[in-house]
């Protein structure tokens, strides 16, 4: 039965980043990456299932991408590898990885360090990554394009906070601690 509820909680999170990735990117113009509200799946499969399932829901995520459309804005696995958000869904599957090795690092958890430990691990790591890149795939300075992610920081913080309270809230209830 333990098993069969890893599979579900997976296979859910999965779903919910195929959901997210149906709301329309808004794109920056300046950048060739939009803002899009599917890094906020990324978010909550690593705070809810932790750093194996979390990954392999991003992971199922991605094998459906090779067969539909779960990107934002209608892309598929192969096009996004092939494209300039590459480097994002790179850092995407790190995420669950990232944020469980920090949470190893500290004895207590408190609400705030658990949002800083998101910050880190879901904002941070994954735009670094990105825009490394992102200064690779338009051959563009490193510090340029590092500097051109600072305009998904806010919104990144805002889907940090709420996938940390969610994360907060229901690890307990879904027997995750």
């Amino acid at each position: 039965m333990n098993r069969t509820k890893s599979l579900i909680q997976i296979a859910l999170m999965s779903t919910l980043i195929v959901i997210l990735g149906l709301m329309p990117p808004l794109p920056l113009g300046f950048i060739p990456v939009p803002i899009v509200l599917q890094n906020l799946g990324i978010m909550l499969a690593a705070i809810l299932l932790g750093a194996k399932k979390g990954s392999l829901a991003i992971l199922i995520f991605l094998i459906l991408g090779l067969f539909l459309p779960v990107f934002t804005g209608g892309g598929t696995t192969l096009v996004v590898f092939a494209g300039p958000t590459a480097g994002y869904v790179v850092g995407w599957l790190l995420m669950p990885l990232a944020l469980a090795g920090l949470r190893r690092l500290l004895l207590f958890s408190h609400p705030l360090i658990s949002f800083a430990l998101v910050w880190l691990s879901g904002v941070l790591l994954v735009d670094v990554i990105g825009a490394i890149y992102l200064a690779h795939y338009t051959n563009a300075p490193l510090l340029p394009s590092l500097l051109s992610n600072l305009v998904f920081i806010p919104g990144d913080s805002i889907k940090a906070a709420i996938a940390t309270i969610i994360g907060t809230k229901y690890r307990k209830q879904l027997g995750l601690e």
